[in-house]
């Protein structure tokens, strides 16, 4: 899933939003363009796709990530990317999608996520329309994340 997206006041035509993922990830060259901002150093080694194991620069704490004025803070492990090429601008894991209560409904071919009171509506396939935001009313009844709400909340 590719979102258009703002993290820390940079804009991002195509964040990637991969749920297998535990880490949030910023490549290096994009971290570079946001400025270049204070990094923590944080002991950890990744393990990517290919398996190949690598040390992160370091840490992005805090960062806000901004998809149609609905915010989150979330921190990256920003990695130098060996061939140095630029796949990605970011990548946001599971947590950033639990954090934001997401949502895959694949009958309806849509993801939502929701943050104080409001959702984000984003089509699977951007050639079935545009991400909308809309107000998450107590009197919403929205079955489908009802009933998943309920089988979480029982696990």
């Amino acid at each position: 899933m590719r979102l258009t997206t703002q993290i820390a006041d940079y804009e991002m035509d195509q964040v990637i939003l991969d749920l297998g993922s535990d880490m949030n990830v910023l490549p290096k060259q994009t971290w570079e363009r946001m400025g270049r901002p204070a990094l923590e150093w944080y002991p950890i080694q990744l393990r990517m796709a290919n398996q190949q194991k690598i040390f992160p620069m370091g840490r992005l704490t805090g960062a806000i990530v901004d998809i149609n004025s609905v915010s989150t803070q979330t921190d990256f492990e920003v990695i130098n990317i060996v061939d140095d090429s630029n796949p990605y601008p970011a990548l946001l894991g599971i947590d950033w999608a639990t954090d934001m209560n997401g949502v895959i409904n694949l009958k309806k071919q849509k993801m939502t996520f929701e943050k104080n009171s409001l959702r984000i509506v984003v089509p699977l396939d951007p050639a079935e329309g545009v991400r909308y935001t809309k107000l998450v009313r107590e009197d919403d009844n929205d079955d489908e994340m009802e009933c998943i709400y309920q089988i979480t909340a029982q696990d």
